[in-house]
């Protein structure tokens, strides 16, 4: 982040001394060479910093603070998923019971549902329960009787 700061204070300092020059310009047939000079002048004020560009400037460093991920976050996104699961399928009138197992990788930061077990009462259909979970929620659960 320090280049982009370095860079943008680079052009801001550019465009004002060339605007100081585009109005000190004599009128006439010089005009258009100051005009060309001025241009090269800013043209090359946005090149030349790149040679310094390194990709890593750019990568957000994370506070530890921020992000501490223990051992048991696995527990805490599978409950946050058992509750999405359990109060979309309320408010549609159905009462079940939700068991998730999630598995949560720190380095890649991916989170990958292993299996969601909902139990339903048997008056409703499962393919119906299942379809309604999958369509609102995007996860793909298997559906079983009390």
């Amino acid at each position: 982040m320090d280049f982009l700061k370095q860079w943008s204070f680079c052009v801001c300092l550019t465009l004002i001394i060339s605007v100081i020059f585009s109005i000190l310009s004599p009128n006439g047939e010089m005009k258009r060479f100051y005009k060309i000079t001025i241009s090269v002048f800013i043209f090359i004020s946005f090149i030349v910093p790149l040679k310094d560009f390194d990709a890593s400037d750019l990568s957000i460093k994370s506070d530890s603070k921020i992000f501490e991920i223990n051992e048991n976050s696995n527990a805490g996104y599978e409950n946050q998923i058992n509750k999405s699961i359990k109060s979309f399928l309320n408010k549609k009138g159905i009462s079940a019971n939700v068991s998730s197992r999630v598995n949560f990788d720190i380095e890649s930061s991916d989170l990958e549902i292993k299996n969601v077990i909902v139990s339903i009462p048997d008056e409703y259909s499962r393919e119906e329960v299942k379809k309604m979970i999958f369509d609102e929620l995007g996860i793909n659960s298997k559906v079983v009787y009390n």
